[in-house]
């Protein structure tokens, strides 16, 4: 039986339950991933590149649901509004989002006056000699099969088919249950892309782990380039040019602006992400409307209008990454022409409807800048991300107000502020762009390191017993006893190389003094096969036959161009390698010779070229106005006084070389189509069995991919700078690897 003391007995306390485990914000964990990732990379150095593959996965996941979304956001929102509303729409609010993207396009030009002119020269890209069909305006952006459109990832086309078919969908009776059923779908690639999202931390710490892993010191000193230019630009787009803007035009103070909306802003900062903050963005715009007594049924729908909608538009915080692009065709060695800005700033207007990780690929590729800076940009992405999302919801609030402003009638322009407020966004803009100029090209100069790079380089092959003769004392040895030079050779246990000085990358002399270069490393390879040792012996360039003739020297190497002339006096080989005749010039005349038209165009021009009568025709036949002037040795041209030469004649290949001594000159190959110049083999002309053994063996090498080998680590200079491993904690600090 119970007692009325039983009834009212407490309770007995039960333990508290545990609290469930938060994790960190998402935000906090892909910061967190970031700073791990710079920790790996540089604890591990190159060993953790393999984490690569992740980061590739991850930008393969989040470009999986870019094209649908696009499809889907557009038709979608423009369906379910009517044409009065799109009409009000585009008329008031419309001017403003052209004014905007002006800006935007305005500030990428301008961006561009902040890359200092550091000195810097590359070794021979393919690009230069590449031959690219035209670009198919028609096809870019008139989406004549949208289907191919999509799976091209052709955005500006996709873009336009998408706009076409949410203007049709508006006058099309029933049209509420197919905009729900995008609705749904639309929902569901958002499910996905909120998945993929949450990846982010693993895919972040994989991309910058192999950067900070991989990246050369000097790459990431020209990083900082744009990531401080961008984020300067940000701020002053932020802080000054967009509420300027507002105060120009209404009576609401810039100030106000900012701070009416400061934890909208805070939030879209510190996430990365402007969407989940767009309804406390229109509840904060709205207030600030009222406060200034702005507020009527117009303005809140027009509020209602634009939010949602401009986040399916180019903002200025995405519009801005277009900068990356110049700035990656300035890192890489391809600076943009003027004449190349127009088609690349409408292409990336349109493009930039649809993701970043989308419409940069394609633009680099269509301005024909190397399509690997795209990883570079994911790496500066983590730092100046933020800042375009900052940006992206200035804009967003700017947009709404000035629209809602605009419907209600209360936009007002005032000349005297307008002026002001134009003369001071001039200045901080000059200050900005030139002053980080100034700041790279005097605070912080680059020391240039190319040069280095090329005297390090070391001989890919192993090695065979070499010395250097000098040509005094190689005794003519034209026959063994066979009758034969091959004959020769295997008597006298060596083989004779004769080289021409000054033969940038085929034969030259490393920091250590010894003959190195793709030919030197066929030399090495040539003498294996035989079973001799090298002698090196340089030959004049007046009269390298006659030593090849008279037994001194048994083959020639030196990246020998064949040419009629020349084989009249001696034997080549079949040819190995193709090289491309071009020209090198000063580097900011390189426009002035980018095509054959240019050149024929030209009322006078004065080349320099070495003693080779076929390509020095070809120019003359081609250039009316042109003079060829014959020199020893390509070091003449470089060190000729200002304005004896206009250009050197040479090979594309040899002369990107060449930029890597004197990085102030740059190889230019004239389009539409290059010359092709062979490089053999120098053999005597009475040596049949020494040229079937070598042009037998040059074959094999060949078909081996050997001479691809060699042509990719000289040439194309993946062998600079394999010398020096890139520094890890694990390497140089523990000592725990080899």
């Amino acid at each position: 039986m119970s007692t009325v003391a039983d009834d009212v007995r407490p309770e007995p306390e039960l333990p508290p339950k545990p609290e469930k485990r938060r994790w960190p914000d998402l935000s906090v964990q892909v910061l967190i991933g970031m700073v791990l990732g710079i920790l790996a990379g540089l604890f591990f150095g190159e060993l953790i590149a393999p984490v690569q593959l992740l980061g590739e996965i991850f930008i393969a996941l989040l470009q999986m649901t870019v094209l649908p979304y696009i499809l889907i956001s557009l038709i979608g929102g423009l369906g379910k509004l009517s044409y009065p509303e799109v009409r009000l729409l585009a008329v008031r609010g419309g001017r403003f989002v052209l004014l905007f993207w002006l800006i935007a396009l305005f500030v990428i030009v301008a961006f561009t006056a902040s890359f200092p002119s550091w000195e810097s020269a590359t070794f021979f890209s393919s690009s230069l000699v590449q031959i690219r069909e035209p670009t198919d305006i028609v096809a870019l952006y008139i989406p004549s099969n949208p289907f191919f459109s999509l799976s091209s990832s052709v955005i500006p086309a996709v873009v336009l088919f998408s706009l076409a078919i949410g203007l049709a969908v508006i006058g099309v009776p029933g049209k509420s249950s197919f905009l729900s059923n995008l609705e749904v779908l639309g929902g569901a690639i958002m499910r996905i892309a909120g998945f993929v999202a949450r990846l982010a931390p693993i895919g972040v710490f994989a991309l910058i782990a192999a950067a900070a892993g991989t990246l050369d010191v000097e790459a990431l000193g020209r990083l900082q380039v744009y990531i401080l230019a961008y984020i300067g630009a940000a701020l002053l787009l932020s802080f000054w040019v967009l509420p300027g803007l507002v105060g120009v035009l209404t009576s609401i103070e810039p100030r106000r602006v900012l701070s009416a909306a400061q934890d909208a802003l805070i939030t879209a900062f510190a996430t990365g992400s402007l969407l989940i903050v767009l309804p406390l963005m229109a509840e904060r715009i709205k207030v600030l409307l009222a406060e200034a007594n702005t507020h009527s049924r117009e303005a809140d729908s027009a509020v209602d209008l634009v939010v949602p909608i401009n986040f399916n538009l180019p903002n200025l915080g995405k519009l801005l990454s277009l900068a990356f692009v110049p700035f990656a065709g300035w890192f890489a060695g391809t600076t943009l022409t003027a004449e190349q800005f127009p088609l690349f700033l409408f292409s990336g207007l349109l493009s930039f409807f649809g993701e970043v990780v989308v419409a940069l690929p394609f633009l680099l590729d269509l301005m024909r800048i190397p399509a690997d800076m795209f990883q570079l940009f994911l790496a500066v992405d983590v730092f100046t991300g933020r800042f375009g999302t900052l940006l992206a919801g200035v804009h967003t609030v700017v947009l709404a107000l000035l629209t809602a402003a605009a419907v209600s009638g209360n936009t007002r322009l005032r000349w005297a502020a307008l002026w002001r407020y134009a003369v001071v966004s001039a200045v901080l803009g000059v200050s900005l762009f030139l002053g980080l100029r100034i700041f790279f090209e005097v605070v912080v100069p680059q020391e240039y390191r190319q040069y280095e790079k090329l005297v390090q380089m070391e001989l890919l092959v192993d090695r065979v017993q070499a010395t250097e003769t000098k040509l005094e004392e190689a005794a003519p040895q034209p026959r063994g006893s066979d009758g034969s030079r091959l004959g020769a050779i295997q008597e006298r246990g060596t083989l004779r190389v004769g080289y021409l000085p000054q033969s940038l990358p085929f034969m030259y002399r490393n920091e250590q003094a010894q003959q190195v270069g793709l030919e030197a490393d066929l030399a090495h390879l040539l003498a294996s096969e035989m079973n001799v040792e090298l002698e090196f012996v340089q030959l004049p360039w007046e009269d390298f036959v006659q030593h090849l003739a008279d037994g001194r020297v048994d083959i020639v190497l030196s990246g020998l161009f064949v040419t009629p002339q020349r084989a009249l006096k001696l034997r080549f080989s079949e040819p190995y390698l193709n090289a491309n005749i071009g020209l090198v010039v000063p580097d900011h005349e390189r426009d002035r010779y980018a095509s054959v038209a240019k050149l024929r165009a030209l009322e006078s021009v004065r080349f320099a070229s070495l003693d080779l009568p076929y390509y020095t025709a070809f120019i003359r036949r081609n250039v009316p106005n042109a003079e060829v002037v014959i020199i020893d040795s390509p070091r003449r041209f470089f060190s000729a006084e200002a304005g004896e030469f206009d250009a050197l004649i040479y090979s594309a290949e040899a002369g990107s070389a060449w930029t890597l001594v004197y990085p102030q000159f740059s190889v230019v190959v004239p389009k539409p189509k290059p010359l092709s110049a062979p490089i053999a083999v120098g053999l005597p002309l009475d040596a049949p069995r020494l040229y079937a053994f070598v042009d037998t063996w040059l074959q094999l090498q060949r078909e081996s991919g050997v001479i691809d080998e060699l042509h990719d680590y000289w040439i194309l200079g993946e062998g600079a700078g394999r010398k020096h491993r890139r520094w890890s904690v694990l390497r140089d600090v523990l000592g725990w690897a080899e």
